[in-house]
Parts: structure tokens; C-alpha cells; sequence
């Protein structure tokens, strides 16, 4: 009847758990080959922060059995490799589709307590970017300074440790300067130190290095000059997902891996669809 208020029935809209819905797409894209087959076209390195069962999951922080998770399926499918690996095939012009590489950023003491076993167990590679200002003090960053019990940083020994097992060191500045808001000076003198101070305690140069931050906003064409000046071989941001064809080693991206990737296919499933 004309003019009649008409009743509709209201149906709610399913709440819509969307890594769970990936997890499972993925795990799905996994067991067809589907993902092996992505991974193939693609360089990927992942970086690591804390690996840390005491802590609660955050943008830094993973716990032991997921980092264990990520680990297996990186092996599964793709090739593990050193980063310097990845590195030095760039600089020669080659695709290093279909490997991957695992590294770690600040040298919080979990790297080498809980993560670097679990990678010795599984015999795979990583390199552990460092903060060398920070190595073996009592400093607290600022980013830990709201937890109730900050994590610590590894001691020289540790990290010397690392480096005798075969693992790589890299370089993440001295003081974890931004080096796009700071003075140039003041980033090539961070720089310095932060090379002299590895060459001293580890004994071998420092050729890999990853921006502190590594986001957009935190590189800057001009910081990414003085990296190459200072006679690193690449420049690691922490953003930007996968690389692809030949990659040149000053642009590298990374993938950070902590509480917004819950599993291991959920994080499959975004780099397949160019989204991690």
C-alpha cells in the first residue's frame, strides 16, 4: 500500500577477523605451491627487533615460537641465505629472486640469549644490525623507557660471539642518530664512530648497514650519500616490502616482522598480494 512504513528485517554484518582470514588463505596459497612459486620472483629480507618470551607482543617484540615459525617457513620456501649474500649478488648485477635473509636491528641481549640458538638449531644465516653506542651499557632507549622492565643490550662478548659462529654484524649508526632530521656532519661523525668501534671490538670492517627507524621519514637522499661515502655496501630501510629484479643495494627494503603478522601464511598472504 502506497505510503505504508514497510518493516525490513536487519541482518548484522559478519565481524570480519581479517589475519585470521589470511591465515587461512594463506595456509591455503601455501599448500598449492602458490607461495614457494611468489617467493621465487621476489627478494625478501625480514628484520627482527627482540625475541622475547618475558615481554608483551609489540611492534618491536615477538616470542620464541613464533620467531621459531617464521624461521621454518622461510626455510620451507625459499632459499635462507646471508644478507651479504643477497648484497654482493646485487652489486654484480644478478637477481637474487627466491632468497631470503633474516636480520635483526639495535643488539638487544634476546638476539643472542633466545633467537641466534633457535637460527644455530635450524643452521640458518642472519645479520645482526647493531647500535654500537649502546652494546654492553645500561642505557635505556627511549622507545623501552614505558616498559616496567626495559630489555638490555648485548655485551662485546656476545657480539663478538655472533661474529666467531659465523653470523654477520652490520652497522645501525652509534646512537641510533635519524639521519634525516640531523646535520650532515653529525650523521658522518655517528657513522665514524660506529665503523671504528666495530672494526675495534669485532675486528672485522663493517660493511652492511640499516638506517636506524627505516621509515620513510627517516631516510634521506643526502643520509643515503654519506652511507656510500662512508664504505658501507648497502642501506637497509625497514619498509617497503619485497625487492624485485636486480636490486640496487643503497635501496633495499625490508620487512619488519613483530605483533601485526600473527603467523607465518597471514604474513605470505600480504607480501602475495604486495601489501607487507
Amino acid at each position: 500500500m502506497r505510503g505504508a512504513h514497510i518493516n525490513r528485517p536487519h541482518f548484522n554484518r559478519p565481524h570480519i577477523n581479517r589475519k585470521a582470514l589470511k591465515t587461512l588463505l594463506g595456509g591455503i596459497a601455501c599448500e598449492t605451491g602458490v607461495i614457494s612459486r611468489d617467493f621465487r620472483s621476489k627478494m625478501l629480507i625480514f628484520a627482527f627487533h627482540r625475541v622475547n618470551d618475558t615481554l608483551t607482543s609489540d611492534g618491536l617484540t615477538l616470542g620464541s615460537r613464533r620467531f621459531l615459525a617464521f624461521c621454518e617457513f622461510f626455510r620451507r620456501h625459499a632459499a635462507v641465505v646471508s644478507l651479504s649474500e643477497q648484497v654482493d649478488g646485487c652489486r654484480r648485477g644478478k637477481s637474487m629472486a627466491g632468497t631470503v635473509s633474516i636480520t635483526f636491528d639495535d643488539g638487544y641481549a634476546d638476539n643472542y640469549h633466545i633467537a641466534a640458538p633457535i637460527l644455530r638449531r635450524l643452521g640458518l644465516p642472519a645479520c645482526f644490525f647493531v647500535s654500537s653506542g649502546f652494546i654492553g651499557t645500561d642505557y635505556v632507549a627511549p622507545w623501552d623507557r614505558a616498559l616496567a622492565a626495559p630489555p638490555t643490550w648485548m655485551t662485546w662478548d656476545e657480539v663478538r660471539s655472533l661474529a666467531g659462529e659465523g653470523f654477520e654484524i652490520g652497522s645501525h649508526t652509534h646512537t641510533h642518530v635519524n639521519m634525516a632530521t640531523s646535520d650532515p656532519e653529525t650523521v658522518r661523525d655517528d657513522l665514524q664512530s660506529s665503523k671504528a668501534m666495530l672494526q675495534q671490538q669485532v675486528g672485522v670492517p663493517a660493511r652492511l648497514f640499516a638506517y636506524p627507524f627505516g621509515d620513510r621519514g627517516s631516510i634521506s637522499e643526502l643520509s643515503r650519500r654519506i652511507v656510500r661515502d662512508a664504505g658501507f655496501a648497502c642501506c637497509l630501510s625497514c619498509h617497503g616490502g619485497a625487492n624485485f629484479g636486480i636490486a640496487d643495494p643503497y635501496y633495499l627494503n625490508r620487512i619488519a616482522i613483530a605483533e601485526w603478522f600473527e603467523t607465518p601464511e597471514q604474513l605470505a598472504m600480504e607480501i602475495l598480494l604486495n601489501r607487507a
